[in-house]
């Protein structure tokens, strides 16, 4: 896929709640541990949101855009809230073929990789390795999105039937 580089930044905390609701709107009230949305931050910044736990959210962000994300979050600064960038977390962006993907992960109960519905997330292993699942549209093209730790995703992207960043 072409387009500009992209970051995952993590918002988590006591008010991380609050603080999501006030960047991306009240609709993140309505969804989910593991489901996700696409928002606009001061209706310039495209992000995709995903919903972890109660208070806890990952943000993907192109990284031209992480400044201004940043500078937008510090105005809840007085939260009891943190945004971190993790150096460890990687990404292999993938087609939306999730028929091909879901033979290779082994989810993690209760959760589901057969069946996976756009804009949700599931964590499972490849072939040991932790992944996250997270089917979304990026660019308004659906997408598969594994988030795992950086040093594995060479090997897990040599078992993938896929071509990594080859969307349609």
């Amino acid at each position: 896929m072409s387009g500009p580089p992209t970051v995952l930044v993590d918002l988590a905390g006591f008010d991380g709640l609050p603080v999501a609701r006030a960047l991306f709107g009240s609709a993140i009230d309505r969804i989910a541990p593991f489901q996700s949305l696409e928002s606009l931050i001061g209706e310039t910044i495209p992000v995709s949101v995903l919903r972890l736990c109660e208070n806890n959210f990952r943000v993907r962000l192109a990284e031209s855009d992480l400044a201004a994300f940043t500078a937008a979050f510090q105005l809840h600064q007085q939260q009891q809230v943190w945004l971190k960038q993790f150096d460890w977390l990687g990404s292999l962006l993938l087609p939306d073929q999730m028929h091909l993907l879901a033979p290779l992960i082994t989810p993690k109960p209760p959760h589901r990789i057969a069946g996976l519905q756009p804009n949700c997330a599931a964590p499972g292993r490849i072939n040991n390795i932790s992944v996250l699942v997270w089917r979304h549209a990026i660019q308004a093209k659906p997408a598969v999105e594994l988030h795992l730790a950086s040093e594995d995703r060479s090997t897990v992207e040599s078992l993938l039937p896929l071509a990594v960043g080859d969307l349609p």
